[in-house]
Order: structure tokens, then sequence, then C-alpha cells
């Protein structure tokens, strides 16, 4: 590699983990409120190996500081359901409702909240349906699922989903807008600041070493993946090539990180 190459390589790896420490900075990514019917079941399910504090029962009182609000309702909503959706609203918390029963002629509440689950009679609380919405909905869900377990496999899969997607269309977008190695291997590198934030609360508290470690095998990873790319483009449409190539490497980053959290949480099994 020529002295320019190691520079501008140097210079890349810099800025990847000033964006990993930037990422996920000390916040506190706020709590879970739990309203409505069966609402304390609901929040002992949500709360089970949580911190305390991170899943509580309350109102429109407990939404300062939330990160998101669980609404259980019994069929069609009622005036105080549209209160509280729309106080949680103007406060910028987002709702996620538990409609519980559901019934042919109820009237479907996506127009209160796109974040809406059916609880079914005698099916109990889909508790993995609704930490997918909690995931969707929280604005820091990395952080959120490192106090409250119940939220981690939702958050990690939508984590790898999306970070998956994103390489693909980096992928496609480089064979005609030029260049998408560095961008790729930003987006791996957030996609594992964000899974390992689950484990450490925030980016912040992993050491310097520790991210540009994780910077530079990005980069080194991202020159061998232009490799492949341009090998399987023998077979494949130089678009299509580099997004397959852009997301299984994603994808089996993502899976990994995933592994190694659950060696580290022994109960869980791989």
């Amino acid at each position: 590699m020529t002295a320019s190459g190691l520079r501008s390589v140097t210079f890349e790896t810099r800025n990847l983990v000033r964006a990993m420490k930037g990422e996920l900075g000390p916040f506190a990514p706020g709590r879970i409120v739990v309203s409505g019917m069966l609402a304390e079941q609901l929040s002992r399910q949500l709360s089970a190996g949580a911190d305390r504090g991170a899943v509580v029962i309350g109102d429109t009182s407990q939404l300062a500081g939330a990160a998101a609000v669980v609404h259980v309702i019994a069929g069609e909503p009622s005036s105080a359901d549209d209160a509280l959706v729309q106080t949680a609203d103007r406060a910028g918390v987002p709702v996620v409702l538990v409609q519980l029963w559901p019934q042919a002629d109820w009237t479907r509440p996506f127009v209160l909240s796109p974040f809406v689950v059916e609880c079914r009679t005698g099916e109990g609380f889909p508790l993995e349906e609704i930490a997918g919405r909690l995931a969707e909905a929280a604005e820091h869900a990395p952080a959120l699922a490192s106090r409250v377990p119940a939220l981690r496999d939702a958050v990690i899969r939508a984590v790898v989903r999306g970070a998956t997607v994103r390489a693909a269309l980096l992928g496609a977008a480089g064979s005609r807008m030029g260049a998408a190695r560095p961008v790729l291997a930003l987006e791996q590198a957030r996609m594992f600041t964000r899974l390992r934030a689950m484990e450490t609360g925030s980016a912040s508290s992993e050491g310097l070493p520790v991210l540009a470690g994780v910077a530079a095998a990005a980069v080194a990873s991202s020159f061998a993946l232009r490799g492949v790319a341009r090998a399987a483009r023998g077979f494949l449409p130089a678009p299509l090539a580099n997004a397959a190539v852009a997301a299984a490497a994603t994808w089996a980053l993502g899976e990994a990180v995933r592994r190694w959290g659950q060696v580290l949480h022994s109960d869980t099994p791989v």
C-alpha cells in the first residue's frame, strides 16, 4: 500500500471511530409506561429481568422521560384512549396499542397509532410481537433493550434487518453512483455499535482501543468484500452482485454479534 493509501485508510478508520462514538452517546433511554386493561399483568411480563424503573404502570402523568407507552384497550378506542395517544404524541412519546380480543366489526385503531398488536382470547399477551413494535417505535431501542431484556431479541432483529437492507441498497447504488465501500463500512460499524449497546448500555462505555479495532476490521473487511463482489460480477449483473455481497456480509456480522451476546448470556441458547 502506498503512503497516500495508508493515510487514506487511517483517516477513514478515524472517521469510523468518531461515528461509532457519536452513534449512541451517554443518555437515559427512558422507561416503558404500561397503561390500560390488565396493565399490571403486562408490566410484570415485560419487566422480567429488567432494571428497576425501566417498566412502570402509569398514565399521562408518567410521560416525562418515557421511551414509549404500551396501552391496552378492549373494544372500540374510547375518548380516554384517544386523549392518551394525543397527549403522548405532543410529548413526542410513541404509543404501542394492544387490542384485546379483537372482533371483526371493531375499528382497527391504526388511526391512533401505527404500532398496533392484536391479542386473541386465551392466547395471553403476544410479548414477542409487542417487543417488535417497541423496537420499531422507540427512538433509542438498543439502549432501552439493555435495560429491558424482553426487548433484546426483537431489537437485534430490527437492527440487523435494517442494516442489511441499507447495505444491499448501498451495494446496488455503488454500481451507478461510485464506490460504496466506505459507506458500507460505516453502516456495518454503526450496526455493531447499536448491537453492542444492548450489552453495555451505550457506545461510550466501549474503550477507544475496542472501537479502533472494530473500525479497522470494518475497513479491512470492506476491501475484502470489494474483491468478492468483483468476482461475483462474472456470474451476476454488477448491481445484483454488489447488493448480494454487501447484504450477506452485513447479515453475517450481525449474526456473529448476536451469537457472541448469547455466549455472554449463558442462560440463552445459541
